[in-house]
């Protein structure tokens, strides 16, 4: 499983449809339940920017289903709504504080719209784009619709939500549930949904013990770019003014490469996600000691690392569960990996996410606005709760406009371990970025082989 924009997609010809979530005003019912800070932060953002604001920021995913009769695949996606709550819930923003309004299960309907028949994937793709740019949005309702082609090898799904319900785990969970949901084998959730996190969120948050370590750990961490979250190692070209960027991938790992490099980050006392932020920090040094020559300091590879945070009553819930967290990681060019995935293995142990790790409560606690500018994300779908995705689905997310800054996902799947990361669109952004990920690559095959392997140049 591999995440990708959805313009650099293949999508295949077909017959287009799209279907979006429809219920009556007079359905709607007061919900007293609070909402997460991420997601009261999200919705009260997209409100100060305003109705005109359109620029996207949509995720999603895509999957096939096989040959399907149309009425078969829209009851799949109604049952995948009547299961879960928060996907027919909206939050309105008040002057104090949002007002929730939720949907009973049986109020919600869908409404198709038959796009056409399209001879080439492009042009599905534009139109899918499009469709979820103005109908995946934070403010309203819904805030997931669909589309589906229907083409020579069958059906194939598109889900598009704002990102504001859902994260990494959930969009891999997706594929799974509606294809249960069509082989009339979905089962409701257990435990509470994300609707009800909001208020153990809060009440963790307000018994976290009083002391300065939390928030001594990120000062640290801003301490390193002079009271600014930490930005990319190498220039980028690039202004603080919001520009469009664009996107780069590649396999870091084929499946049997990420094995042993499992094994190989296992054998020195960390984890897959500790192995690779230690490649990670061993590719900052390299690439920033090219540039900097004998005189430079030591290299830190200083990044805000965005983390899982579900409770375990939570694991199978859909939401938003994502916490920031504060990692510098010292290396220098040429250092042993074993000695550097130890201190990354000790960096995540030390400041493992968890109540209070929101980016609104982090910047409360910090009484300043938090930024990241440096970003780096690791989620293993193959440990999702439910039925895991198949290796050819996709995760997706919108084109965005970004000041400089750099993010950096990295998906575990069955196929091994795929790398994507979204950049400035300038010509600086692209060699340096390509730089960095394949000095990463490097590193990675090295410790899977045991040896210095030669990887093919990044993929624009």
């Amino acid at each position: 499983m591999d995440f990708t924009e959805l313009g650099d997609s293949t999508v295949p010809a077909g017959r287009l449809v799209f279907w979006t979530p429809t219920a009556s005003a007079a359905a709607w019912a007061d919900d007293p339940r609070v909402p997460a800070l991420v997601h009261e932060h999200h919705v009260r953002g997209a409100a100060a920017r305003g109705p005109r604001h359109v620029d996207p920021a949509w995720i999603g995913v895509a999957f096939g289903v096989g040959r399907a009769a149309r009425h078969q695949v829209g009851s799949a996606f109604s049952d995948w709504l009547r299961r879960h709550e928060h996907l027919r819930s909206r939050l309105d923003p008040a002057r104090e504080h949002c007002m929730r309004r939720t949907l009973p299960a049986g109020a919600v309907t869908l409404r198709q719209e038959h796009v056409g028949d399209f001879a080439d994937g492009a042009s599905v793709r534009r139109q899918i784009e499009a469709f979820f740019d103005r109908s995946a949005r934070p403010q309203g309702w819904p805030h997931v619709v669909f589309a589906t082609v229907e083409g020579a090898g069958g059906v194939t799904v598109f889900v598009g939500t704002d990102h504001g319900i859902v994260d990494g785990c959930t969009l891999a969970m997706i594929p799974g549930q509606i294809r249960d949901a069509l082989a009339g084998r979905a089962e409701d959730a257990p435990g509470p949904t994300y609707l009800d996190f909001g208020a153990e969120e809060r009440s963790l948050v307000d018994r976290l013990p009083p002391g300065p370590e939390h928030a001594d750990h990120w000062r640290a961490l801003l301490g390193d770019a002079h009271g600014r979250t930490p930005a990319f190692p190498l220039p980028l070209g690039a202004s603080e003014t919001p520009a469009a960027q664009c996107s780069a991938y590649r396999w870091l790992l084929g499946g049997p490469a990420a094995a042993r490099f499992a094994d190989a980050s296992h054998a020195g006392g960390g984890t897959t996600a500790a192995g690779l932020l230690a490649c990670l920090a061993l590719a900052a040094a390299e690439v920033t000691g090219e540039d900097a020559g004998e005189d430079a300091g030591e290299p830190l590879l200083s990044v805000v690392n965005l983390a899982d945070t579900r409770p375990d009553r939570w694991r199978g819930a859909p939401g938003w569960f994502v916490g920031l967290h504060p990692v510098r990681i010292p290396a220098l060019p040429g250092a042993a990996f074993a000695d550097t995935l130890a201190l990354a293995a000790a960096e995540l142990r030390r400041r493992r996410p968890g109540p209070g790790s929101s980016l609104p409560h982090i910047s409360r606690m910090l009484r300043r606005e938090v930024h990241p500018r440096f970003v780096v994300s690791y989620i293993d779908v193959r440990r999702v709760a439910g039925t895991p995705p198949r290796p050819e689905d996709r995760m997706l997310r919108s084109r965005i406009h970004g000041a400089a800054e750099v993010y950096v996902w990295l998906t575990r799947s069955e196929r091994g371990v795929h790398l994507s990361t979204r950049f400035p669109d300038t010509a600086v952004a692209r060699v340096n970025v390509g730089r960095f990920v394949l000095a990463a690559a490097r590193v990675a095959a090295g410790v899977a082989e045991g040896r210095r392997a030669e990887v093919v140049p990044l993929s624009a």
